[in-house]
């Protein structure tokens, strides 16, 4: 039997065309003695390993003496406005060694990993070493959400809008129970070095999506290196958002590698892509139920994640480069079902704010990015200008790179897809003025790897495409954009870190105020717009999610009139304090313009009022009270009821057992679609299953229509 098939399966592999066949290996050069010019590639192998020794040397062995009072130094432009100058020296030497490496004719491929490896974790294990506490607000926020589903057993939807995709947080706590994992000081450590994890993760699929691509080793080195250089818009926190990236780079390799549409020449042009490797059937079916499961992991866990995947995989439909043309029916059908049935409190109440933005191009552009950098310290704003010019420079690299490759002679489609679809979110929403960064998160895979293309356009299969890569100087250019790239990545990563770094006192009277929490409390926190700014820089919400609710506070810009304040207080009820912060007061200082002394005088004034009174006092915090506490008594926690909360009607239940059939159905016709041959007619059955899903579908939709008309 084995004989048989390997029989039925040779043909395939006979069949496949030149242009699409690997190149045959070069024949092994003749036995000859040891001279200098055999010995010159194990030298060539030293000068890089040296230069990483060094760099890695530079950077690291300064780095103990970064302590608290050396933290507390920052300024507008974050934490490399503190480090030493031999850890600027060794990243920088770092890159000099990835660039070396570039020049052999042939890749060094462990060193080339270990440099790799070696830069990402010398750009981001930074924080995590240096500082005391793991960094950024919200990351300890999350971890309240595990607090909260390890205590009650279930989400609480009307306590938080995250509550409505809770597949991140319901997988993290059963992980780190299954590990035994529970105490808080562990869960600290797991949030600290959660960003290093993950983008030592993110290299895997990079390197396959790499491998996608016709291209040398050195275009696919050099994507994978300036993937990790650009790697600094901050999303790679303990977050839904790291995970599911993590799913969608995972799930756009196992696309363009495995099932991109067969594509042969035209006009004179080879395809950009690699063909598919060939794989049975059953392998075939394998890839698409991974990749099925990793969307179907991404919808319950983020809002905004899936619904690139989809437009990614809708788009390579549309140009005929994916050979799953029924997959983004069958995706759309899942990422709406659970909008629209396990999401519903949160659209329910909010659909405006998600729906509000559909067209409004202009306004959300501006929000996300203008309106990002209006206000702030003039040194702070620096950080900012350097967030939209990097990712203004990647991405004209990928069109350079693009303009490159189609003058080498190859249609490139797949890769441009990846990084210029993301921009289409422009035009749904502004994500609270976060769609510039997101876009550029996702456009980052495709963008940089086409940056690549542009210093090395040509596959290097030839032999007169391997001569011009040895007196080639794109390896210099290519060193002169890492410099850029990787200067310009500690400033913006590290440029906020004033304000998302959490200090030691801030823990501490976050503890304070979870153990004075019966059965509730308002804690106030300065805001300087209460109504858009609603994120402390504080460590908050890690515990008693239903029992603390936060009450952002118009922060005076005059701190001498902190009348408001008390008022405020006063106003918030019983059992009710406010929060003073050093993170906060950076933020403000550095974020919306406030004075350098403005915290300072702001406690002077606070202490001297006789109607208010410290009842915490640390080196980062201060937590005040009213003296004399107002009449009545705090209210019981409401945390709602247990998710997912649904309304069910004839025409909800109609929809969801619709839809369940319909996914179903549509699933089932894509494995059967792989059975068959790439040209050949659809079956029966596949036909059959078509014409049974078209009802279904009007079904589902005429349902998912009746209940946003009625329950919005």
């Amino acid at each position: 039997m084995s004989g048989g098939t390997a029989a039925r399966e040779k043909p395939a592999a006979e069949h496949r065309p030149a242009w699409a066949k690997d190149p045959a290996p070069e024949a092994p050069p003749p036995t000859a003695p040891v001279t200098l010019a055999r010995r010159r590639p194990r030298l060539r192998a030293v000068v890089p390993a040296v230069l990483l020794a060094a760099g890695l040397a530079l950077y690291w062995l300064p780095v103990p003496g970064l302590d608290e009072a050396a933290l507390d130094a920052m300024g507008g432009l974050g934490l490399v406005g503190v480090l030493p100058w031999p850890v600027l020296a060794g990243v920088a030497l770092l890159a000099v060694a990835f660039a070396a490496l570039l020049w052999p004719s042939r890749p060094q491929r462990l060193l080339l990993g270990l440099v790799l490896v070696a830069t990402v974790v010398s750009l981001h294990a930074l924080p995590a070493v240096v500082e005391e506490q793991p960094r950024f607000a919200t990351a300890w926020q999350h971890l309240g959400f595990l607090e909260y589903l390890d205590r009650t057993g279930g989400s609480a939807p009307a306590l938080d809008a995250r509550w409505s995709w809770p597949g991140f947080f319901a997988a993290a706590a059963f992980v780190l129970r299954a590990c035994g994992v529970t105490d808080p000081a562990q869960l600290a450590e797991v949030v600290r070095w959660w960003p290093l994890a993950v983008n030592l993760l993110a290299l895997v699929p990079l390197a396959l999506l790499a491998r996608s691509v016709r291209a040398g080793w050195r275009a696919r080195w050099c994507g994978v290196w300036f993937f990790a250089l650009s790697s600094w818009v901050g999303q790679d926190y303990f977050s839904p958002q790291s995970f599911t990236y993590l799913l969608y780079l995972a799930f756009a390799a196992l696309l363009l590698r495995w099932f991109l549409a067969p594509s042969a020449p035209s006009g004179g042009m080879l395809p950009g892509a690699e063909a598919p490797p060939d794989a049975p059937p059953g392998r075939r079916a394998v890839l698409l139920g991974v990749a099925l499961a990793l969307f179907a992991a991404a919808v319950p866990a983020h809002q905004l994640t899936p619904f690139v995947m989809l437009g990614v995989v809708t788009v390579l439909v549309v140009l005929g480069r994916c050979a799953l043309r029924g997959l983004p029916l069958l995706l759309g059908v899942v990422a709406v079902g659970w909008v629209c049935f396990l999401a519903e409190p949160y659209w329910s109440g909010h659909f405006d704010e998600l729906f509000g933005g559909i067209g409004g191009l202009g306004a959300n552009v501006t929000s996300s990015v203008s309106g990002r950098i209006e206000g702030g310290s003039a040194t702070h704003q620096l950080v900012l200008y350097s967030r939209v010019a990097l990712a203004g420079l990647v991405m004209a690299l990928a069109c350079w790179g693009w303009w490159r490759r189609r003058e080498a002679g190859y249609r490139e489609r797949a890769l441009p897809v990846l990084a210029f679809v993301p921009a289409a979110g422009f035009a749904l929403q502004a994500y609270g003025g976060e769609m510039a960064l997101r876009v550029f998160l996702f456009a980052l895979p495709g963008a940089a790897l086409l940056a690549a293309l542009a210093f090395f356009p040509r596959a290097g299969t030839s032999e007169r495409e391997r001569a011009w890569d040895r007196v080639s100087l794109a390896p210099l250019a290519a060193l002169l954009a890492g410099l850029v790239l990787v200067g310009g990545f500690l400033v913006a990563r590290w440029g906020n870190e004033a304000f998302e770094r959490v200090r030691p006192g801030e823990v501490a009277a976050m503890e304070w105020v979870y153990a004075h929490a019966d059965p509730t409390v308002r804690l106030l926190w300065l805001s300087e717009d209460p109504e858009e700014s609603v994120t402390p820089a504080l460590p908050w919400g890690s515990r008693a999610m239903e029992r603390v609710h936060y009450v952002p506070t118009q922060a005076p810009r005059d701190p001498v009139l902190a009348g408001p304040l008390a008022e405020a207080l006063r106003e918030a009820g019983p059992v009710s304090y406010l929060i003073v912060g050093r993170g906060q007061s950076a933020y403000l200082e550095l974020d919306a313009g406030y004075s350098t002394s403005w915290e300072r005088r702001l406690l002077a004034t606070l202490d001297a009022r006789d109607d208010l009174v410290p009842v915490v006092r640390n080196a980062d915090a201060s937590v005040y009270a009213l003296r004399e506490a107002p009449p009545g008594s705090p209210e019981a926690a409401t945390p709602g009821p247990p998710g997912p909360t649904v309304t069910w009607t004839p025409w909800s239940v109609l929809g969801a057992l619709s839809a369940g059939l319909l996914i179903l159905l549509l699933g089932t016709r894509e494995f059967l679609r792989l059975r068959a041959a790439p040209d050949a007619p659809p079956s029966p059955a596949v036909r059959a299953l078509f014409w049974f899903a078209v009802p279904l579908l009007l079904v589902t939709v005429s349902a998912l229509v009746h209940r946003f008309w009625t329950l919005a």
